[in-house]
Formats: structure tokens, C-alpha cells, sequence
């Protein structure tokens, strides 16, 4: 089988290497040299390093690119690597010798530790069609919290359940205050309450109210001090009284040309019988089909990934819909990866 599979990835990788021999990869900014003076772009001063900065400042440096060539340099476009970042030149077009400002500015609003940020100019010298500048240090964080996310694990439909998180100042300056907080589903709660302990700060209450429906949940906590605001995760999982065991469908590595199957339970817990009255898939490269083990209280789930699936990341999900007057509608996640191997 090893052998058989090994013969399979050569084959793949004698073919891919043929396709890239024929059509090259095109990097944003390269073209053919047109024919004359050439262009020559460096970055004087290429890495920044702004040291410890305090969080929810702004960080602003200007790096300088120059044309060193012997024809114009053009700056075509400026990418950065995360949108807390923002970049942009003094000038598109340099005649030779020219020098240019690349204003950058990192809101290290939300971050903490240390920052890695890049910054890329696409440019039409031939020879190096991407200028990158990088621009690093430590953002020290004004506020935290304990825990940092409040993880609700399962709970059954119906229940409520409460967790708290402390907020801290560490600036160990005098007045620190909470002074709101917001977020965005209906059936979280949150509340500030004074922290027992007399330390400067406060304690958020936050509950989940019966009222959450069936299924994954996801939340943001926004809270807003005097120092600068902090952002706390809420997640977790309501169990109904239709469950899927696994809760998703994972196909793994999957060989080119062959399909896979994959078997669910779905159980029902309820009084009451249910009924599966279809099953959708967000691609037609998965489908799925329900048969009764148990008319109305246990159905088996088979999934299967298509032959012929395109090479790539498949991810999806599939609708179960049934009658259920709470559970009308079971998502179940999927995933696979499609003719690429790890030996």
C-alpha cells in the first residue's frame, strides 16, 4: 500500500512540477524588464524595532525606500500583514536617486506581548518586485483579565449557568474604573460587580441565560476602563435533546479519486419522537443520508465525501432538518483534505 501510494504522490508531483514548468507563478509587481534603464528599490532602514510600548497607543514610524536604479521606480500597491496596520508612500513614481516616506502606524489597541508586523511594496524593479519592511517591539498590556475567555463547556438546553472574571489594572496607577461593558447575543448576561478582595479593578458576572438555543455559541465581551478597553471571549456548547455523536465530520487526508465514508448517530432524548425529513450540504461533493435505527428516537447519519472531489481544502456543513419543535435544524461541520499526503 506504502509503495502503491508512493508511485501515486510521484506521479502527482511529476505532473505539478510539468504544469509550473509551463506556466510560471506570477508574484504581484513582476513583469518581463522592459528594455532600457532599470529600476532599483531598497529599503534604507528595513527593520524597526519601537521597543515596549504601552497598550491602546499608537505606534507611527516612516521607513524610506530609494531608488538606486537607472529608471524610474514605481510603487504599485502596499499590503500590511494584520489590519491593525496601516501603510502609505510620499510618492508612487521615483526617478533615480529619489527617495520616498512610507508612513506606517500599528494601533496596538487589543495586543499584547511581543509583535511582529510586515509591510510590502509591490514595485516594478524587476529584480526584487517586493520591498519588505518589518517593524517589531513589546506592547505592554494596560488591563487583563482572569481567565482571559470564559469557556462554558456543555450545558444542557434550558440550564443556566454562571461564571466570573476578574479585572485587573497593571499600571499600578491610582484610580483605576471599569466603567461599562456591552455584548452582542441576548442570552449572556453581564454585570459589574465590586471585587471582594478591595483591590483596584472589578468583577464581571456573566451569565448564560436558559433562553440560549441548541448548538455552538460564540460571544465578545467589550469592556471599557479608564486605562484602555479589553475584549474577553465567550463560547460554549448547549446540548439538546437531539445530539450527534461526533458533533462533526472529519474526512482527514483523502487520495484523488476516491470517496469516504463517514457514520453519525443522532440520538433523541425528548418525550417525544422526531423525525430526520432531510438532510442538506453546503457543496455537492458531500452528501448524506439518514436510516432509522430506532423509528423517532435513533437515526444513523452516513456521510459520504464524492469521488472526484476537486484537490484542496474542503471544509462545509450539513443541515439536518427534522420536526422537532426546538432542534428543527442539527449543523454538523465537516472537513477534508484532498489528494495531498504526509508520509
Amino acid at each position: 500500500m506504502r509503495r502503491i501510494l508512493l508511485a501515486f504522490l510521484a506521479t502527482v508531483l511529476i505532473g505539478a512540477t510539468a504544469a509550473a514548468a509551463q506556466s510560471p507563478p506570477q508574484i504581484p509587481g513582476m513583469n518581463s524588464a522592459p528594455p532600457g534603464p532599470q529600476p532599483k528599490v531598497q529599503v534604507l532602514d528595513p527593520l524597526y524595532d519601537f521597543g515596549t510600548a504601552t497598550e491602546g497607543k499608537m505606534v507611527d514610524h516612516v521607513f524610506k525606500i530609494k531608488n538606486l536604479g537607472q529608471g524610474e521606480l514605481e510603487i504599485r500597491g502596499m499590503k500590511t500583514s494584520c489590519g491593525c496596520t496601516a501603510a502609505a508612500p510620499s510618492k508612487n513614481h521615483l526617478a533615480p536617486g529619489e527617495e520616498a516616506d512610507i508612513s506606517v502606524g500599528f494601533d496596538t489597541h487589543f495586543q499584547k506581548g511581543h509583535q511582529v508586523r510586515t509591510i510590502t511594496a509591490f514595485t516594478n524593479d524587476p529584480t526584487t518586485p517586493q520591498a519588505v519592511m518589518t517593524m517589531q517591539g513589546v506592547v505592554k498590556q494596560q488591563v487583563a483579565a482572569t481567565p482571559a475567555q470564559v469557556a462554558f463547556g456543555t450545558v444542557h438546553k434550558g440550564t443556566a449557568a454562571t461564571q466570573e472574571v476578574t479585572i485587573d489594572d497593571l499600571t499600578g496607577q491610582q484610580g483605576f474604573k471599569v466603567s461599562s461593558v456591552s455584548n452582542a447575543s441576548p442570552s449572556i448576561k453581564v454585570a459589574i460587580e465590586p471585587r471582594k478582595d478591595g483591590k483596584p479593578g472589578a468583577v464581571l458576572k456573566v451569565d448564560l441565560l436558559p433562553t440560549m438555543p441548541a448548538g455552538s455559541f460564540d460571544d465578545s465581551i467589550k469592556v471599557t476602563t479608564n486605562r484602555a478597553p479589553l475584549q474577553i471571549d465567550v463560547f460554549g456548547t448547549v446540548a439538546g435533546n437531539l445530539t450527534l455523536d461526533p458533533a462533526q465530520v472529519s474526512f482527514g487526508i483523502v487520495p484523488k479519486g476516491q470517496d469516504v465514508v463517514r457514520i453519525l448517530r443522532l440520538t433523541n432524548s425528548s418525550p417525544r419522537d422526531v423525525k430526520v425529513l432531510d438532510i442538506s450540504s453546503s457543496t455537492p461533493a458531500v452528501v448524506a443520508s439518514a436510516d432509522p435505527v430506532k423509528a423517532g428516537r435513533e437515526y444513523r447519519i452516513t456521510v459520504t465525501l464524492r469521488r472526484g472531489t476537486p484537490d484542496g481544502q474542503l471544509r462545509g456543513q450539513l443541515a439536518i432538518k427534522t420536526d422537532d419543535p426546538e432542534q428543527s435544524k442539527v449543523d454538523v461541520p465537516f472537513y477534508a483534505i484532498v489528494g495531498q499526503f504526509k508520509i
